[in-house]
């Protein structure tokens, strides 16, 4: 298999949230490079757990079109090299192929946020009606959303308004500008919730990175506001 400087990607998953007594499992992958996206894999895939009531309202794979395929654990082999993986909310997708450790990932859903924060909503369904317009076309386009390789699809037209607004192409400065985007600026939880993150004082921002699994751009933000050192 080749190795690509960036693939999009996406995955659809036994769970919506992934819990002790249920991990995520994928059930289907897809990918296809940023360079030549007609080269696109597709792959379903068998869990050793049924789906959950709430992932299938939201991919539609039954359980029969799972029977033959091969295990969920071989998802992660499905995939090439890669410098870059893209998709929208990515790291979900990270954590359900095993959290490699290499590739650096550029998030859509984040630069969505950042670029566009007029739109009520940032899911990818709402950013291709906010990109390519509210009309027939874009809506029959969408009834295939949540299938892997739509979504994928999907993801690329974003990434093409994305780069019109920013006049950013190179994968290298998308993940920068993912990074950044990444970065809170306001709680989203807790106490403070709603508020700056330098509305925090020196004992929550301690508290908080002392926590099992503090998000780490919520340790940079707490960096940069002075309450962390």
């Amino acid at each position: 298999m080749p190795t690509y400087e960036a693939i999009i990607l996406d995955t659809e998953t036994t769970t919506n949230k992934e819990t002790p007594d249920r991990p995520l499992e994928v059930v289907e992958l897809a990918w296809m490079p940023l360079a030549t996206p007609g080269e696109g894999f597709r792959r379903l895939y068998k869990p050793t757990m049924p789906c959950t009531f709430g992932a299938t309202a939201v991919h539609h794979i039954l359980p029969e079109e799972l029977l033959d395929q091969p295990p969920s654990s071989q998802a992660p082999d499905d995939l090439p090299l890669a410098i870059f993986w893209i998709g929208h909310n990515v790291d979900f997708d990270w954590k359900a192929l095993s959290s490699p450790r290499g590739p650096r990932r550029i998030c859509t859903l984040a630069l969505s946020r950042a670029l566009w924060p007029e739109c009520d909503a940032h899911t990818l369904s709402a950013m291709m009606y906010f990109v390519n317009g509210v009309n027939a076309a874009t809506r029959d386009r969408l009834r295939s959303a949540h299938a892997a390789t739509a979504d994928c699809e999907f993801v690329l037209d974003l990434l093409a308004a994305i780069t019109h607004k920013t006049g950013i192409s190179s994968p290298h400065k998308l993940w920068e500008l993912s990074e950044e985007a990444r970065i809170p600026k306001t709680w989203a939880f807790g106490k403070f919730a709603g508020e700056p993150i330098a509305a925090a004082d020196r004992g929550y921002a301690l508290w908080y990175s002392r926590r099992p699994d503090p998000d780490p751009y919520y340790l940079v933000a707490l960096r940069r506001a002075g309450l962390l050192r």
